[in-house]
């Protein structure tokens, strides 16, 4: 789920959340518009202040067990 449309989901402003994770506006806004990304903490709190996940928000982030190491099939 997009960042923007879980906050606006939630009912909140950017100003909302920013406060309730400890970090400015422009911060925040920064991270709903793609310019930069946020540390895990930020974002674990950025999730718990959505009611949402760190996958559903910014996505999952495993790796792909089905290749190899050189990005080949595995065997």
């Amino acid at each position: 789920m997009e960042l923007r449309a879980a906050r606006e989901q939630s009912g909140k402003t950017q100003a909302q959340v920013a406060k309730e994770i400890g970090v400015s506006e422009l911060s925040y806004q920064r991270y709903e518009y793609d310019k930069r990304e946020p540390g895990v903490r930020t974002a674990i709190r950025i999730a718990r202040a959505l009611n949402s996940t760190v996958e559903d928000l910014f996505g999952a982030a495993t790796p792909d067990i089905e290749k190899e190491p050189d990005g080949n099939p595995a065997k």
